[in-house]
């Protein structure tokens, strides 16, 4: 994961995020789309490259739902294979996307519904309230 430039490369002096990739997993009726479409636009207005991926379950009352963003101040040309991120809003989430996340990084999960597995030392975990 590399995640600020080494200098600052926009015009206001701030730092882009060379590469990173965000996977929000849950269920569609949580905002899963809403939430990643917001970081996506985000990342776009501050001159980012920004490319993402979604499943949307076909079902009427929802169900398990992705969606992935892949920022970078370069050229982003794929939606990314592993994420630098993953924000797992349910224990089915969490078991299921964890094997997507890349060794080193940081898995953020709702400390209400999930229970992570916290001596796996491959990732960092940060539970939210």
């Amino acid at each position: 994961m590399n995640l600020v430039a080494e200098k600052p490369t926009s015009s206001d002096g701030s730092n882009d995020i060379k590469d990173a990739v965000i996977r929000l997993a849950g269920n569609s009726q949580d905002g899963i789309q809403t939430v990643g479409g917001f970081l996506a636009r985000l990342a776009g207005r501050s001159a980012q490259d920004v490319m993402t991926y979604m499943t949307i379950p076909s079902t009427i009352s929802g169900g398990a739902s992705i969606f992935q963003v892949r920022i970078g101040s370069g050229e982003v040309l794929s939606p990314g294979d592993e994420a630098d991120f993953l924000v797992a809003f349910y224990q089915e989430s969490y078991e299921n996307h964890l094997s997507a996340l890349r060794d080193g990084g940081v898995c953020i999960y709702d400390s209400d519904h999930v229970e992570p597995d916290t001596s796996d030392k491959r990732f960092t975990f940060v539970g939210v309230p």
